[in-house]
């Protein structure tokens, strides 16, 4: 029977360990940021789709946005539209909306809050949580 090698020495095994070790440190780190990433994407596409439909209603509205609470922009005219009104009746600054989730994994019923805020020169900030 030979007596050369019967397994692996110590060091041997320390090292595949080590080796193992630094690989662990480098993938579990950018496992997690491709799963937030992915998440994050997932929660603003949903927020693009309700940016759309906010787009669609308010173009199809025939009346002004007098429902909406502009009270928070600085320069709100008699209309309800913020800013000045062209000739022809359009807004200079016409409102811009900006939806930004909460966080991405929401609440878990079918129901979700919009909060909108407006800021200068007619833009808003419409939260979803």
């Amino acid at each position: 029977m030979n007596k050369g090698q019967q397994g692996f020495t110590l060091i041997e095994l320390m090292i595949v360990v080590a080796i193992i070790g630094i690989l662990a440190a480098i993938a579990i780190p950018q496992y997690q940021n491709y799963t937030r990433k992915s998440a994050n994407n997932a929660c603003l596409a949903e927020a693009k789709g309700a940016a759309n439909a906010l787009l669609i209603a308010f173009s199809e509205q025939d009346e002004d946005f007098e429902e909406i609470d502009w009270a928070a922009c600085d320069e709100t005219t008699a209309s309800g539209y913020p800013g000045d009104l062209t000739d022809d009746g359009a807004p200079e600054n016409p409102p811009s909306f900006t939806i930004e989730p909460a966080s991405p994994g929401g609440p878990a019923d079918d129901e979700t809050a919009l909060e909108v805020s407006c800021g200068n020169s007619g833009s808003c900030s419409i939260v979803a949580t």
